[in-house]
């Protein structure tokens, strides 16, 4: 029980440093301001045609290659200083054992993560909320954007995918859309963590940009196949097959992929901090 104390002690007084990271700060503006953008327009339909929008607009945000490339760089952004050395952490191996705090570091990102995500759905949410009504249908709005060119005249630029209406209830698509999101994001933390604590600080971010444009690159030049290796691929609805019947990866399979690279990942992060020297880093 007081090991378990140590690890969450690490991970609870990263988050506390949070309002005094100016990075942080800058992060979490940059996003509200993006989310912004793309839902002016979805309020602006909505008031021209008299109907409310539903809360259900977060699984379309991770489902367009550009919004979703946009949110996994902010993860990027957000793990960039791993592994998160500042003057605090010597004292807190110290105190916890090395293998501890490389274990409250993961749980840091996982939890980290968690909170990046649920802050963007929940901020969606509060966005339309002069426009909103709750409903476990899609609605007028986001089902007429689906199925016509209304998004055009109205200058919408965020995707709204009639294959997930057709495939998922809101509810499903929202909390299934939350939770690959939160593992593609734990993966790529994970990764950066890896990489910065085993080279160079910058060296994770370069890898994670790497694979979070690598969807892009699929969609655009590479054998369909390769998305079973992309981690925003795999976290996107409308690549998934429900019925597995195509060659498109399954969600069983983007699953299965998940757990494993996260607790891989995790491993190799825990047994990088038991063997690395760490040193004091300047803040990012």
């Amino acid at each position: 029980m007081v090991k378990m104390r140590k690890v969450l002690s690490t991970a609870v007084n990263n988050i506390r440093k949070w309002p005094s990271n100016p990075r942080i700060l800058i992060l979490f503006i940059l996003l509200i301001i993006f989310l912004v953008n793309y839902l002016k327009p979805i309020i602006n339909f909505s008031n021209s045609t008299g109907y409310r929008v539903t809360p259900w607009v977060f699984p379309f945000f991770a489902d367009s290659v550009f919004t979703q490339m946009v949110m996994m760089f902010g993860i990027v952004f957000l793990f960039c200083d791993a592994p998160f050395m500042d003057v605090t952490q010597p004292y807190s191996i110290i105190r916890s054992g090395r293998t501890r705090w490389g274990l409250g570091q993961v749980l840091y990102i996982m939890v980290s993560t968690a909170i990046y995500f649920s802050f963007l759905a929940v901020v969606s949410c509060i966005i339309i909320s002069p426009n909103m009504f709750l409903s476990n249908e899609w609605g007028k709005v986001l089902g007429t954007l689906a199925q016509t060119n209304a998004g055009q005249v109205f200058n919408i630029t965020l995707p709204i995918n009639y294959e997930i209406q057709s495939i998922y209830t809101p509810v499903h698509a929202f909390f299934l859309s939350l939770i690959l999101e939160w593992c593609a994001g734990t993966l790529l933390g994970l990764i950066i963590f890896i990489f910065n604590i085993n080279f160079n600080r910058a060296i994770g971010a370069i890898v994670a940009s790497v694979m979070v444009c690598l969807d892009m690159v699929i969609q655009n030049a590479l054998p369909f196949y390769t998305y079973h290796f992309s981690i925003l691929s795999l976290a996107r609805l409308s690549i998934l097959d429900t019925s597995g019947l195509s060659t498109r990866p399954t969600d069983i399979y983007a699953f299965s992929f998940f757990a494993v690279g996260i607790v891989l990942s995790g491993f190799i992060a825990v047994f990088s901090a038991r063997k690395k020297s760490v040193n004091i880093l300047p803040p990012v």
